[in-house]
């Protein structure tokens, strides 16, 4: 089953599938036929990922224990700006995967970058699910607990990883 997963079957027929629905969508026709779609969404998917990985990575350098003089609620305040440029990315990266489906769907970047992405997504889950009240019970300036302290870790590296494969997208040609 993973090897079927990392191996670019270029003529698989459910990834064929999906390319024949977003070619030709509006989202796809739009970013092939416009001049400045790509370049703009480019800015775009850039500042958003500034801005997600600037406030997620400061959260999570502090849950690391780092700047424990600032405190980690106060930082938690800048999440839904996190999430706001994680918002972005998810629709601008909806539009380039419409734009060129077979550039990404048989690109073996592209699968590394949803794997860190689902890393990220389900550390997410399982952080404010099971870690994160226990972190409202601290002092501003207190030390978080070792099941924060990894959630952070796994977030920094995840996110690292989503950005590393995006940035090797365009070497990983089908």
């Amino acid at each position: 089953m993973l090897s079927y997963f990392w191996d670019l079957h270029l003529n698989d027929p459910t990834l064929r599938a999906i390319e024949a629905f977003l070619r030709p969508t509006v989202f796809g026709e739009f970013m092939r036929d416009s001049r400045w779609a790509w370049p703009i969404c480019e800015s775009l998917h850039f500042t958003g990922m500034s801005v997600l990985v600037g406030v997620i990575g400061l959260f999570d350098l502090r849950l690391l224990g780092f700047a424990r003089s600032v405190p980690l609620l106060a930082l938690h305040r800048l999440i839904p700006l996190g999430v706001a440029g994680f918002v972005v990315n998810a629709c601008t990266g909806f539009l380039f995967l419409s734009g060129t489906p077979d550039q990404y769907l048989f690109n073996l970047a592209f699968r590394w970058k949803v794997v860190f992405l689902f890393i990220a997504g389900l550390n997410v889950l399982v952080f404010y699910t099971a870690t994160f009240r226990r972190l409202l019970a601290l002092g501003p300036t207190q030390a978080p607990p070792l099941a924060a302290k990894l959630a952070g870790g796994v977030s920094l590296c995840a996110w690292i990883g989503v950005m590393a494969a995006g940035r090797l997208l365009t070497f990983f040609r089908p």
